[in-house]
């Protein structure tokens, strides 16, 4: 069921995108050939207007077919309803209106859950001592709650995190309240290879509360915005070699969001927000074959008041499809490699 769920979630994802695009499409009176939930022969279909709806057996997601997107299409150059006719601003709010459909997807699915099951809070009880870390050393447990760090009281985990970073190795004094009684461990913070921060090595728990209704909408709001942020210093660090580590292939999400499922409702909302706000700052990359690719050559068209040939641009956007299709399976083939070594050996 939660292999399930996942793939279900991150299908559902990519038709969201999919149907902003169909949507600010039509708004704009761009003709739209047909709007698809899944991939493959359909299942099922039926046509109203100049639009074939359907259903097909590959649940991957979705497609949108705007006339005149593609210029290799046949369809009436003259036509004032196709893509390529339609004015500019028109055709960016087209491409803009996929990742927006995810935006707006993380803050619905943010505001369910600070309205349903509370906003969090930050607390300083340790949830779990991270294995052959300097807390592990120290003796630190899961369940121990930190009231004081070199002699400074704390009440959130930010604050024991700026202190820890801020030591530069040396040696931190922490009292914590251990089943009613105070215990003062000395813990040495160790540098992350990874992310190239002093840290001791603990995860500490989350708790939810309810709260006004406004501040969960202002929040809601401000979550998909803060995890973009997050999301492309992320991706700087890897790229400048700051950080170590790779890209993870549909595989590795599906593989994470059915580990979410299994650990409640909450943590599966939480990982489907974050992919949703992650499928929309990738598709706004200035990429050839994503909508911020596509986006570039609007603006270029727009500074020389003439649109860039379309058929030298599909074949730009075809590299960078097919350089991305190999990237993926590059990715993929990284995220199954543990699998089949585990399977055969």
């Amino acid at each position: 069921m939660s292999i399930l769920a996942a793939i279900l979630g991150l299908a559902l994802l990519i038709v969201l995108h999919e149907a902003g695009h169909f949507m600010a499409a039509r708004l704009c009176g761009m003709r739209v050939e047909r709007f698809s939930v899944g991939f493959g022969k359909p299942l099922a279909s039926f046509k109203r207007g100049d639009t074939i709806y359907q259903i097909a057996p590959i649940p991957l997601g979705g497609f949108t077919q705007i006339t005149g997107l593609n210029p290799h299409e046949e369809f009436d150059k003259n036509d004032p309803y196709v893509y390529p006719n339609r004015p500019r601003w028109m055709r960016l709010l087209v491409l803009l209106a996929g990742p927006a459909a995810n935006y707006l997807t993380a803050f619905l699915i943010a505001l369910v859950v600070m309205i349903g099951y509370g906003q969090p809070t930050g607390t300083t009880t340790i949830d779990e001592v991270l294995p052959g870390t300097a807390a592990q050393a120290a003796g630190l447990r899961a369940g121990d709650a930190l009231a004081e760090i070199n002699g400074k009281s704390v009440s959130e985990s930010s604050a024991v995190t700026k202190i820890v970073r801020g030591s530069e190795g040396a040696p931190v004094t922490v009292k914590v309240m251990r089943g009613g009684s105070p215990v003062t461990v000395t813990v040495a913070p160790r540098k992350d290879p990874a992310s190239n921060v002093y840290m001791i090595g603990v995860k500490f728990g989350v708790v939810r509360a309810r709260g006004p209704v406004l501040l969960a909408v202002k929040e809601s709001a401000l979550l998909p915005v803060a995890v973009a942020t997050g999301i492309l210093t992320n991706l700087w660090d890897l790229i400048s070699g700051k950080v170590k580590g790779g890209l993870t292939g549909p595989v590795g999400i599906a593989r994470e969001m059915a580990s979410a499922a299994k650990q409640g409702a909450t943590r599966f909302l939480e990982i489907v927000l974050l992919i949703s706000v992650a499928l929309a700052v990738f598709n706004l990359l200035p990429i050839p074959g994503l909508d911020g690719g596509r986006a570039v050559f609007l603006g270029v068209g727009a500074v020389r008041r003439r649109d860039v040939n379309p058929f030298l641009e599909a074949k730009i956007h075809m590299v960078g499809i097919m350089l991305l299709m190999g990237l993926l399976v590059v990715v993929t083939f990284g995220d199954l490699k543990p699998l089949v070594l585990k399977l055969f050996g």
